[in-house]
């Protein structure tokens, strides 16, 4: 038995660092930026202030994904 499976995301950037992905068959979007520690190493890797509202980062959506 074999499972083949493509999906279909589309990303939009937002203000800063958020973005958003629509996963095809599913209603709502994934929320995704930067926050807490990352948020600070960026502010002093680029040297000026992050603007927008703090999201869950790319890593925190991977790690719950293959946490389950």
């Amino acid at each position: 038995m074999s499972v083949a499976h493509t999906s279909k995301i589309q990303i939009a950037k937002h203000e800063g660092p958020h973005r958003t992905a629509r996963i095809e068959g599913f209603g709502e979007s994934l929320h995704f930026g930067i926050h807490g520690g990352i948020k600070d190493f960026y502010q002093e890797k680029y040297g000026r202030k992050i603007t927008g509202p703090e999201y869950p980062s790319t890593l925190d959506h991977m790690i719950a994904g293959v946490a389950g």
